[in-house]
């Protein structure tokens, strides 16, 4: 996906790649709890009765947010643009009932797949749906139709993801084995989904897109698409490195807490992603500019710029990603849901300010500033739960 950047950034302005950011930040932030995280129930009953019901509410309830999605647009569409500062969002946002359907199906499928082992069927969807989501985005670039083209290419990768996973899956057989006994029975089972999950994610994904939706809002479109390809640029490989290492970390902390070196692992482990994301930040604050108006263009130098100082802040996340499944390990999920809390408290004092600046740089240096303070602050709540844990075990026996 990153490798057909260089390609879309010719094809599409700046201004189109803003529109895209904020309908792409809208539709992630409804995705995330569009099925009331019933989705994540799936692969866990015994049953294959059971997680074929819940598969069917976690469908039926991202239907129902779908549709009330259709009226919000239908009613707030021009509203909406306009307080997102994107005047051509008021006609794509017709789209975002579209791809909250194929979005939201996508998901509930793909956990589908995991319960039934499908791992290389999952794996085979992921690049169909890339190669389709890049086709059809530069077809619409060719085209010339503007951001909806980079939206409608999401749409069909998406669309495609569900053709795939949903193969042998019979619609008959699932409206069959639904019993509304049975789905209120699994609705209270997995009640605590909804309960606790939804608020968590929903603080997360709106933490993570608030900072599109805020350049909009605050600077305008072309802005808000500068910013976008700075921030995916960076996060993506970012996340990819972040996420392996998070898996095998979780998955050694078993064994590093029964032989009390839990501590010992947490602060190498940090010490090694620290001069990682170090040597990183260096060579982008160099490089990015005259790297980023070579790779894509005149016309998004000013992207390179923001790269240049946003990886700071990006650099200390991918370093207290992986760290904070510490939390997991240790029980203290609630932790980990505070600090998100104080990372988005301080975004929104961001753009406050940064409104009232009037800079767009100033502000991806506040955003930055704020990132190294928040997941500065989690780390060190991190690397001090790690030691007072292993302290409580030593004490234990």
């Amino acid at each position: 996906m990153l490798a057909a950047i260089p390609f879309l950034t010719r094809l599409y302005t700046p201004e189109d790649f803003g529109v895209f950011a904020v309908f792409s930040a809208l539709m992630s932030v409804v995705l995330v709890i569009s099925s009331l995280r019933y989705e994540l129930a799936i692969p866990l009953p015994q049953s294959q009765k059971s997680a074929s019901r819940l598969l069917v509410i976690a469908l039926a309830i991202n239907l129902v947010v779908a549709l009330m999605a259709l009226c919000i647009v239908a009613l707030f569409r021009s509203k909406i643009a306009e307080w997102a500062e994107t005047p051509a969002l008021e006609t794509f946002l017709w789209l975002l009932p579209l791809a909250i359907i194929t979005g939201g199906t996508y998901k509930a499928l793909n956990f589908w797949a995991i319960r039934n082992k499908g791992y290389q069927k999952i794996a085979i969807t992921k690049l169909t749906q890339s190669i389709s989501n890049v086709l059809a985005q530069m077809l619409g670039g060719v085209s010339g139709v503007g951001g909806i083209g980079l939206i409608l290419g999401q749409v069909i990768g998406q669309s495609v993801g569900i053709t795939r996973l949903s193969k042998g899956l019979s619609i008959r057989n699932l409206r069959l084995d639904t019993s509304r006994k049975h789905s209120i029975a699994l609705l209270a089972r997995y009640r605590k989904f909804p309960k606790y999950d939804v608020p968590a994610a929903g603080v997360n994904a709106l933490s993570a897109q608030l900072s599109n939706v805020a350049m909009a809002v605050v600077f305008g479109p072309v802005a808000a698409g500068l910013f976008y390809l700075a921030d995916r640029i960076l996060a993506v490989p970012m996340s990819v490195i972040s996420q392996s290492i998070s898996q095998v970390f979780l998955g050694q902390a078993k064994e590093d807490i029964a032989s009390g070196q839990f501590y010992k692992r947490v602060r190498n482990v940090s010490i090694y992603l620290t001069a990682i994301a170090s040597v990183v930040s260096i060579l982008t604050m160099v490089l990015a500019a005259p790297v980023f108006q070579f790779l894509f263009g005149e016309s998004w130098h000013a992207s390179g710029l923001f790269a240049s100082w946003l990886v700071w802040g990006l650099s200390m996340q991918f370093i207290y990603s992986p760290l904070s499944m510490v939390l997991v390990a240790t029980e203290r999920q609630g932790v980990n849901f505070l600090i998100h809390c104080l990372i988005l408290s301080l975004k929104i004092l961001v753009f406050i300010v940064s409104g009232l600046v009037g800079d767009q740089l100033v502000a991806v240096k506040l955003l930055s500033l704020s990132l190294v303070l928040g997941y500065g602050f989690g780390l060190f709540v991190v690397i001090r739960s790690a030691r007072n844990f292993d302290i409580s075990k030593c004490s234990d026996t």
